[in-house]
């Protein structure tokens, strides 16, 4: 009787392995928070704290790559010629921007790990600088143009505008929080929420932005938005 050959083990690459244990680390720190030990997460992936801590130094090290893959790495640098493509009109730019971002954002891993993160106080600068320069500002200058406002160019930016520029996204990851955060039921189709919010922003933002563009400080541009946009703010 022939007997069966043991099983042939796969030998990851240092790369895949890495890949493999950040993933893990991902889903296990949007599980449970970043009170879950790395002792936890190794008996998760059948390995050794001390293997673990070969390719992440500490448990903060390992947590800094969960924020950059979950934050950074994924931020779309495609977002701002979206949000800046004048062949395409203004509904059409925030429609296909917002969809976009509802997309990379709705995952339940990056919702919960943005709350983790916020009540960890970790700085989020970063990813916070990526969104104003190159999604809310984007914005605020496309609901001058829908608006029939000076340009950004000629007249700065306030900084009520730039909420206003945050008003989808905002929803969007709300909607997110109820959906993997508070687990409730029925919610409408994150495409439904989208339409509506958009078309109901372009919709007040011609009688709102005349009476109160003037209003509020001026916006403070960082470095990128002053060189792409050509406003007159200081810089961070």
């Amino acid at each position: 009787m022939k007997v069966a050959e043991p099983p042939t083990r796969i030998r990851l690459q240092r790369e895949e392995r890495e890949r493999l244990f950040l993933t893990e680390a991902i889903g296990f720190f949007a599980e449970v928070g970043f009170e879950g030990d790395t002792k936890a997460l190794a008996q998760r992936l059948g390995v050794t704290q001390s293997l673990l801590y070969r390719y992440f130094a500490s448990k903060e090290a390992l947590i800094a790559r969960v924020f950059e893959e979950t934050f950074l790495s994924n931020f779309n640098p495609l977002w701002e010629e979206m949000l800046t493509d004048r062949k395409q009109d203004v509904a059409t730019r925030l429609l296909a921007f917002h969809r976009d971002f509802a997309r990379v954002h709705l995952k339940r891993d990056r919702v919960r790990l943005s709350l983790f993160f916020a009540l960890r106080g970790w700085d989020m600068t970063t990813y916070f600088r990526l969104m104003r320069d190159r999604v809310y500002v984007p914005i605020a200058a496309s609901l001058r143009e829908y608006a029939g406002e000076p340009p950004i160019a000629e007249a700065p930016l306030r900084q009520p505008e730039v909420e206003l520029g945050k008003a989808v996204v905002e929803k969007i990851q709300y909607y997110g929080i109820r959906k993997w955060v508070y687990d409730l039921p029925d919610l409408p189709p994150i495409e439904t929420l989208i339409e509506i919010s958009v078309r109901g922003l372009l919709d007040g933002v011609r009688q709102a932005l005349p009476a109160f563009r003037t209003q509020g400080a001026l916006y403070r541009y960082g470095e990128h938005a002053q060189r792409i946009w050509g406003g007159p703010g200081e810089t961070d």
